[in-house]
């Protein structure tokens, strides 16, 4: 369901008058204005601005759009025109505004007002569709928490086009953003609609990188294990099965990209850590063994677990040299990219373990904003904790403290308008930490569909103290951590593993 959030404010003097809503919203805009009449007033809103005013040449898709009003006598409403959202790609079908808005939406923060010499109220109607909002965190770092706000305001003013989308620039759904999207929307609520509509687009409207087609089995995964609905996954099996891409196997079992599906690694292409590419490549094939993995788990077909076997055995005969898995057969470099994946997606084996943890450690965030999400996963899952921190509530340019110092209040498409000069202010793929920190650093996870089950595996490294609430169908699961104590309440009915043991009612632990 969509809903309005109106927010209203006045200015009197007779100077031009510049209106800040404190956060970015996709909404509209209305201005009440009491004028003589006969005067010309410009009207700005924008995402982007400076010293108090709105910066008319953000670049990019950073919204900035003008219009002018004849102000009549007296006291009257302006809705200010939003023109139709142009896409810069036509090739597959983009959201619409939602029909209850009556017309066309834009991002944005700010409003000027040029030549109203007298009182204006700026009202911006803002649409979200329902977001209860119930997950919370808190720590005793306050830059975290600031982050942690950021990113999960960043999946609510995201919801309004009923499905994940990838920004302004777009408005199109993209596997990979999903994959980041719906498990921050599922650490903050239950409503599992939106998800459920952005996995019918894409399995009907596949998209060209070769990994956003393959995570699609492991986004159904995350979707069944949240929301338990085992209806929808049976109706969604036939075209999972094309998403594993076994046709585009080239040398034994390892696939390659084509002119039609290509290998994307990271996006944008500087992101890539110098990326050496071949004919068939690491990464495309980490997911591929991923996803072969998962598409066995949601249709009891061990087939496809006898595939990935397969797929395993080969990247390690062609891609594992001395010790480390390289890009590709003919290469000697081992990426960033490389080395999360073959740890996220347990590829690696024994002392390739600690070696690949020391390429990770050794580069920092040389990589975008959506493999920000496997890299922080990764270093989570191999006892990273302090480093996993240092770079969630790092103010480095590659940073979410960078998109804060810039002004942003939803993630950016990139780490900086520098990387990415065409880029948005508005992808949740730029949020990772909305669900890093509620399934890792409280470590939060579901062990079986509908969540009956879930593992609490916390890794707060050098925080002092946390508060997670995380929501379920029946209720929260809370975790009050201090000191090196916790103690972990959820609903009855529910079932807690705590370091290989279980509980069935709210229990502490020393970690």
């Amino acid at each position: 369901m969509l809903n309005k959030e109106i927010t209203e404010l006045e200015i009197t003097s007779s100077d031009d008058k510049f209106f800040d809503f404190g956060v970015d919203a996709f909404g509209q805009l209305e201005l009440v204005i009491t004028s003589t009449g006969g005067k010309k007033i410009e009207v700005a809103i924008g995402e982007v601005a400076e010293n108090g005013k709105i910066n008319p040449t953000p670049g990019g898709y950073r919204c900035y759009k003008k219009a002018t009003i004849d102000a009549l006598s007296g006291t009257w409403v302006y809705k200010f025109n939003i023109p139709e959202h142009v896409p810069p790609y036509h090739l597959l079908p983009k959201c619409h505004s939602p029909k209850q808005a009556n017309g066309e939406i834009a991002p944005f923060r700010y409003v000027e007002v040029k030549g109203a010499e007298g009182r204006v109220k700026a009202r911006r109607i803002a649409y979200y569709q329902d977001f209860p909002g119930i997950g919370d965190f808190y720590s005793s770092d306050e830059f975290l928490n600031q982050i942690w706000n950021f990113c999960k305001y960043s999946i609510k003013a995201t919801t309004v086009f009923g499905k994940y989308i990838d920004g302004e620039r777009e408005r199109l759904p993209y596997e990979g953003d999903t994959y980041i999207n719906q498990l921050g929307h599922f650490v903050c609520g239950t409503d599992f609609s939106i998800a459920k509509a952005t996995i019918d687009h894409e399995l009907e409207y596949p998209t060209w990188p070769t990994e956003w087609q393959l995570l699609m089995p492991i986004i159904v995964r995350d979707y069944l294990y949240y929301s338990g609905d085992e209806e929808s996954v049976a109706k969604w099996l036939p075209a999972l099965k094309k998403s594993v891409l076994l046709s585009l196997a080239k040398k034994d079992s390892l696939i390659a990209g084509n002119d039609k599906i290509r290998d994307i690694v990271d996006w944008p292409m500087t992101e890539r850590d110098n990326y050496e590419f071949g004919e068939v490549n690491f990464v495309p094939n980490a997911y591929h063994y991923a996803s072969l993995l998962a598409l066995a788990e949601l249709s009891k077909d061990d087939s496809y677990l006898a595939k990935a076997q397969v797929v395993k055995a080969d990247l390690r005969k062609y891609m594992l040299k001395d010790g480390l898995f390289v890009d590709s057969p003919d290469s000697n470099h081992t990426s960033l990219h490389t080395a999360v994946f073959a740890l996220i997606f347990n590829i690696a084996e024994g002392d390739e373990i600690e070696a690949l943890k020391n390429i990770i450690t050794s580069k920092g965030m040389a990589c975008s904003v959506y493999v920000a999400q496997f890299l922080l996963e990764s270093c989570f899952m191999h006892n990273l904790d302090d480093y996993a921190l240092s770079l969630i509530t790092s103010k480095d340019l590659r940073s979410w403290g960078n998109m804060l110092a810039k002004g942003a209040t939803i993630s950016m498409e990139a780490w900086d308008d520098t990387y990415k000069p065409n880029q948005d202010w508005n992808h949740a793929w730029g949020a990772a930490p909305a669900n890093i920190i509620p399934r890792f650093v409280a470590g939060i996870r579901p062990l079986e569909k509908g969540f009956k089950k879930f593992i609490v595996d916390p890794h707060p490294g050098k925080l002092e103290f946390f508060n997670c609430i995380h929501p379920v169908a029946d209720g929260v699961i809370e975790i009050n951590y201090r000191a090196n104590w916790a103690k972990v309440k959820f609903p009855p009915n529910y079932i807690a593993v705590y370091n290989g043991k279980e509980y069935k009612e709210e229990f502490s632990f020393q970690k």
